[in-house]
């Protein structure tokens, strides 16, 4: 088991062989993990308040409220196809062993796109959001697409979404905006930027 310090007082603890990453930070209220999974099953209750949560609240991530749960267990599900596939890799967050946050990396099959992927469906619960889940888990996101030589990253989101300058903050580089790009529920358009990020590869091992 490796340890290496991120920012503050998270730390990454790796298990190799595990298939997990956990980042643990301990207070005395709360403990908190990020996890690297192979599997979506056991946490598939709580994935599906999560997207409830996500979509209700309106997060711009794809779908429009109100979101059933027996229409996001059907997504997740499908999902966790493409997880078993390897056509993608899913993180999630758990605070006191209950999931508040998750993130996708989609991995283009194009025999000329290997060295690069999409970031997706970046949430966090409504009431786990301001404490920096959203950084945790992106920075989950470099780690993984590195040890899977994943050189580039891509990812868009709408321009006027709180997760906009957290991106630029983390050192992503917008290349170009969307008019009108994504629509939410009242039927206004929102623009939409586009990122990208060059990373290292490393030789880390998440089997």
């Amino acid at each position: 088991m490796s340890s290496i310090r991120l920012s503050g007082v998270w730390r990454f603890l790796t298990e190799l062989g595990s298939g997990i990453i956990t980042a643990i930070k301990k207070t005395e209220e709360k403990s908190l993990e990020l996890l690297k999974v192979d599997n979506l099953n056991p946490y598939l209750d709580d994935l599906v308040e999560l997207l409830c949560d996500a979509v209700d609240s309106g997060a711009p991530i794809g779908f429009l409220p109100p979101m059933s749960e027996s229409e996001a267990k059907a997504y997740w599900l499908s999902i966790n196809d493409e997880l078993q596939a390897n056509a993608r890799q899913v993180l999630l967050i758990r605070e006191d062993d209950k999931v508040v946050g998750s993130v996708q990396i989609a991995m283009s099959p194009k025999a000329n796109a290997l060295h690069r992927c999409d970031v997706e469906k970046l949430m966090v619960h409504t009431q786990a959001r301001e404490h920096g889940l959203g950084g945790m888990l992106m920075q989950g996101v470099e780690r993984v697409a590195a040890s899977m030589q994943r050189q580039l990253l891509i990812l868009e989101v709408r321009s006027d979404d709180i997760a906009h300058d957290m991106y630029v903050n983390m050192g992503y580089i917008p290349f170009g905006e969307v008019p009108g790009y994504t629509r939410s529920a009242n039927g206004m358009l929102h623009n939409a930027t586009f990122f990208y990020k060059k990373i290292e590869t490393t030789h880390e091992v998440f089997s």
